[in-house]
């Protein structure tokens, strides 16, 4: 609904928007929620009059009328705009996201909503020791954004962690960072699927797990900060047992790369891929273009068991192409609505400023 079917809302009303969250008051409106968030996990807690008050500031602020479908989930950029920590070029960047709040049917909204209000940007954060290595990085303890070498990619990052606010203890490290550099690229970057800065390999690895679960199921178990859905999908073509073996497996790899090891049990991490990819074949069959989307990841992310693992990364891209095949971005799924090779147009070297977009 555009601000035009919204006459009938009060000047009073629209202007006692930003104090309203601050007091649980609309001019002469009482809030019946409370007015730190205006969700119960995915439900609006807000009346219709209230809703309306609050789309007529936020579209002001946006600068466009945001489709009715779509209002509930971009009732989230709100928060944006009654956030005290935040410059007004800050809260620009943030207003990108509606998109991506839109096409998750998962996300818990009343948690996003009380971290964007929060959340604050340090640009001279010192770095600790696990800083040490990246541009940026989420404390969601404190729900603050810090950033030590400043890009949009940068923040757009940190930006997501803050959103989903995904606590580490819930999920592998590699499947936090690889989701989030996923959705970043998808719904930011203008070359989404040259996907060679930062932590390729553990895109790869996402990408392996949606092409056998399905991209909705990670969506959901990112946005909820479990692997119990991804589990549970394996679970109906194997054992609960092996389920978790088999992703442990996965996380195990990175773990040991992590602690600058060389990657052994060569067996057992076969077993794991052979595990996932026999799932898939019975899901969908061999040769489809589901099948030829997780070889094709497959054979990206097995370059983790070599020493020159990025060098090898690479030849692959450069040698073969770019798979093409969106899991998450409704527009980009328009355009690429099957696995496809695309050919590579790019040379990648370390001097290359791809490169430069490293971050946690």
């Amino acid at each position: 609904m555009g601000k035009t079917a919204r006459n009938f809302v009060v000047a009073t009303t629209i202007a006692a928007v930003v104090y309203a969250g601050a007091t649980g008051t609309f001019g002469d409106i009482h809030i019946l929620h409370d007015p730190d968030n205006i969700y119960n996990d995915r439900t609006l807690t807000i009346t219709e009059e209230e809703k309306e008050a609050l789309m007529n500031s936020l579209e002001s602020e946006l600068g466009y009328d945001v489709a009715a479908e779509k209002e509930d989930d971009y009732l989230l950029l709100s928060a944006i705009v009654e956030n005290n920590n935040l410059s007004e070029d800050e809260k620009a960047y943030f207003y990108d996201f509606g998109e991506m709040f839109y096409e998750n049917p998962y996300l818990d909204r009343e948690k996003a909503y009380h971290n964007l209000k929060n959340v604050s940007i340090n640009y001279n954060a010192t770095r600790d020791y696990n800083d040490w290595y990246v541009s940026g990085s989420y404390d969601y303890k404190d729900n603050e954004i810090k950033i030590f070498d400043d890009s949009e990619a940068v923040r757009g990052h940190e930006i997501i962690h803050c959103i989903f606010n995904v606590r580490p203890e819930h999920l592998d490290n590699y499947f936090i960072e690889g989701m989030t550099e996923l959705l970043y690229n998808e719904y930011f970057e203008d070359i989404p699927f040259v996907e060679v800065n930062s932590y390729p390999f553990e895109i790869s690895a996402v990408k392996m797990l949606c092409d056998v679960c399905g991209s909705d199921v990670v969506l959901k178990a990112y946005s909820e900060s479990s692997m119990k859905p991804i589990i549970d999908e394996l679970a109906n073509y194997s054992s609960r047992e092996d389920a978790k073996h088999n992703l442990d497996l996965l996380n195990d790899v990175f773990v040991v790369r992590s602690d600058n090891q060389v990657v052994t049990h060569y067996t057992d991490y076969d077993d794991m891929l052979d595990y996932l990819e026999k799932i898939l074949i019975t899901k969908y069959g061999e040769g489809g273009f589901e099948h030829n989307s997780f070889k094709y990841n497959k054979s990206l992310f097995m370059n983790l068991f070599y020493d020159n693992s990025l060098d090898r990364y690479l030849d692959i891209i450069e040698n073969t192409g770019i798979g093409t095949k969106a899991y998450f971005s409704n527009k980009l799924k328009e355009d690429y609505n099957y696995f496809h090779i695309e050919p590579c147009d790019y040379t990648f070297s370390y001097e290359n400023p791809v490169f430069q977009k490293v971050q946690n």
